[in-house]
């Protein structure tokens, strides 16, 4: 489990700084445009006559660039976590599943558990959107959502596991499947209606905010893919030496 947990946050660094790139190329010039509409609106707010003074950036669009690339490969790190331990979990419950193709499968439900659904609850906001008062509580539902939208994916393994270790009967798995797919519709609709969303508004053109969010989330397809895709392919070249 060790060496799967190194490969995974090997390949989830890699794959992170990759879709950093990306990020520099389709995601920055969003960040940018909402800066300017941020700068319009606080000039627009002062009195008649007066002027918005001037402040050089903290940090040069340079460093902002490398900067995103880091976090990204950050980010690729901490899926890459949470991709071994669903990996870890799918070769427990279904060993008899093809290795590569499970990695595939850890890859589409990381994305499915921990980027599509937080987004459609959370959506992504470019930088500097949002109250710095609701800072705290809007991150701290947004963790405790991540949280739970994990362990739903991490039950219906464990409840797969346990339907085909107790139950002969293909009939009866069938209907158990179905029924483990009714009881995690039911979980997703919960924690949707349990956990707050966004309190605040979104002052930012509706196509910039619908630009933003789903170039963050091909992003993040691009991470888990190839984050799934290199662990296949180093679990598909064991597999060749192996037979070697």
């Amino acid at each position: 489990m060790q060496r799967t947990i190194i490969r995974a946050v090997l390949v989830g660094i890699v794959a992170g700084l990759i879709v950093g790139v990306y990020h520099n190329i389709f995601t920055v010039p969003i960040i940018e445009r909402a800066i300017v509409l941020e700068e319009e609106r606080a000039a627009a707010a002062l009195p008649a006559g007066a002027q918005a003074e001037e402040e050089a950036p903290l940090v040069s669009l340079g460093a902002q660039r490398v900067g995103m690339a880091i976090g990204m490969g950050i980010l690729g790190a901490v899926f890459g976590l949470v991709f071994a331990g669903t990996y870890g979990l799918l070769r427990w419950a279904l060993p008899n599943l093809n290795t590569v193709a499970m990695a595939l499968v850890a890859g589409l439900l990381g994305f499915w558990a921990l980027s599509f659904l937080v987004s459609v609850k959370f959506p992504f906001m470019p930088p500097g959107v949002g109250s710095e008062s609701s800072l705290v509580f809007r991150q701290g539902f947004q963790l405790l959502f991540y949280i739970m939208s994990a362990l739903g994916v991490a039950g219906v393994i464990l409840a797969l596991n346990e339907i085909n270790n107790s139950v002969q009967s293909p009939a009866a798995r069938q209907r158990l499947y179905g029924l483990a797919v009714l009881v995690y519709g039911a979980f997703l609709l919960f924690i949707f209606w349990l956990v707050p969303g966004n309190p605040d508004s979104v002052p930012v053109p509706a196509d910039l905010f619908l630009q933003f969010n789903n170039v963050s989330l091909i992003g993040h397809l691009l991470t888990w893919g190839l984050m799934a895709a290199g662990f296949a392919y180093l679990l598909k070249r064991d597999q060749l030496a192996s037979q070697g």
